[in-house]
């Protein structure tokens, strides 16, 4: 396999990190980000194909099991405010 090279900047906090989790799993930096490179390349290539969701608010779709007040779109504020909901 023939790699490229690329420069990227982190910020501390995630410089941190990633230096934490290579440390632990063994690895390299550089193979960290290549994972987590491959994996949204590969979250992005399935919502492309239409084989999720790519708003992540369509995943709230359905969730609700109880009764939906009738006025719950005009309202919703007044719903959100009480403890015990709507």
């Amino acid at each position: 396999m023939s790699l490229k090279r690329k420069q990227v900047y982190l910020d501390p906090a995630s410089d941190r990190l990633l230096k934490k989790w290579a440390a632990e799993k063994g690895v390299s930096e550089a193979f960290l980000i290549r994972e987590a490179v491959d994996a949204y390349v590969a979250r992005l290539e399935r919502e492309e194909a239409g084989g999720e969701a790519s708003d992540p608010l369509l995943q709230l779709v359905g969730m609700h099991k109880g009764t939906i007040p009738p006025d719950l779109a005009t309202e919703h504020d007044r719903y959100l405010e009480r403890e015990d909901g709507p």
